[in-house]
């Protein structure tokens, strides 16, 4: 089975250097959807002064699986354009 890395990115990256085994790429997505969760869990005010989150999953050959990224916007939400 091969070894995914979940890096995270909030301003600078921190490198996953020990990685997880998982069945498949699918795994790989749904674990980074997870950690992701878990990380925004525990988020303290910094979050607000980033604005930006992500969690990059990378394959044992560094091949990119998946970015999850998740932003936040203080004040007014923007504008929306309706079709």
């Amino acid at each position: 089975m091969p070894r995914y890395f979940f890096n995270t990115q909030d301003g600078h990256c921190v490198r996953d250097d020990a990685g997880e085994i998982l069945d498949d790429d699918a795994a790989a997505r749904r674990e980074g959807l997870a950690v992701l969760g878990e990380i925004l869990r525990y988020q303290d005010e910094s979050f607000w002064n980033t604005g930006e989150f992500s969690v990059i999953v990378l394959d044992e050959n560094s091949r990119h699986v998946v970015t999850l990224t998740t932003r936040a916007t203080r004040g007014d939400p923007p504008e929306t354009q309706t079709p």
